[in-house]
């Protein structure tokens, strides 16, 4: 993920050592360095910033499946919530560095692929019962009891009268594109040399 590191050699010439030694020890707290994680949470409920924008969800654009009206890495907020940060000392310096606790994070970042048959869930019920990865044990799924739908009209339209399709199976690998929630665009920058600013400013 994420990971900046802040030398502090330049700021100990300048200023008195004891002084660089509270700016340092400020600098390792992650209440400092959660400005990595705000970043990535602005970055997950904005689809991206301004050096990349993430692709729609194969639901949304497909009208198909439990998340077509789902944002991507946002439908459950696992991620969010389990976002953090690491500091370390690093000779002079300290290194933040942004930290995934769910692991599908790291995996978004650079994007991966699905290995088919892919179970897209249309129930909550089928939610709950289709494992995350797949590929998909098809004729299990059947012994649970859920209704496969036959084509993509029926799954657009899982009800039928009395019958409701559960699952539509994409056959072969489908290719999941990167949604980065690490990336340091211009803004971001500008943004962490303020927040490091303020911090010396209130030692002085």
């Amino acid at each position: 993920m994420t990971t900046i590191n802040l030398t502090t050699s330049e700021v100990k010439n300048l200023l008195p050592d004891l002084l660089a030694k509270r700016i340092r020890g400020h600098l390792r707290k992650r209440s400092v360095a959660s400005i990595l994680v705000d970043q990535a949470k602005t970055r997950i409920r904005k689809g991206g910033d301004s050096e990349i924008k993430y692709p729609e969800l194969w639901g949304k654009t497909s009208r198909i499946g439990f998340r077509k009206d789902g944002k991507p890495l946002r439908d459950t907020g696992n991620l969010m919530n389990m976002l953090s940060v690491n500091t370390q000392k690093v000779g002079d310096g300290v290194s933040w560095t942004l930290i995934d606790g769910t692991g599908y994070g790291v995996k978004h970042q650079e994007g991966f692929i699905n290995k088919g048959p892919i179970a897209i869930p249309l129930t909550r019920k089928a939610a709950r019962l289709i494992p995350s990865e797949s590929p998909h044990d098809i004729a299990y799924l059947d012994s649970l009891g859920l209704e496969e739908a036959p084509n993509e009209e029926a799954a657009r339209n899982p009800r039928t009268g009395n019958l409701k399709y559960d699952y539509y199976v994409l056959e072969g690998d489908r290719e999941v594109p990167a949604r980065p929630i690490a990336n340091m665009p211009p803004e971001n920058i500008k943004k962490i040399v303020a927040h490091i600013k303020k911090l010396i400013r209130g030692l002085m």
